[in-house]
């Protein structure tokens, strides 16, 4: 029984550590964001400057403050874009049927 025990905690560790060092660092997260703005230039132009501080903190080692800057872009480019679609495929309106 301890060492299923022993099994299944060393499993987790093997499962959970690595999992953890694997996650994209700042750079990575900075350039997917950058390479989702270059086929969008409307949205190069509203999020660009946030992505070059972002950018910039990375750069300087601030790793954490990068990330969070990342996750916030990546957060409002998600609602701009469903902002973008509410309505958008429909040509009529409800209760003008004819």
């Amino acid at each position: 029984m301890l060492l299923r025990l022993a099994s299944a905690t060393a499993l987790l560790l093997v499962v959970a550590v690595p999992a953890l060092a694997v996650g994209p660092n700042c750079h990575d997260q900075i350039a997917q964001i950058k390479g989702q703005l270059s086929a969008n230039p409307q949205a190069k132009q509203s999020f660009g400057a946030k992505v070059e501080e972002a950018d910039r903190l990375c750069e300087a080692n601030k790793d954490e403050q990068a990330q969070n800057m990342a996750r916030q872009i990546r957060e409002q480019m998600g609602q701009a874009s469903t902002k973008g679609n509410d309505g958008s495929g429909s040509s009529t309106s409800p209760g003008k049927s004819r």
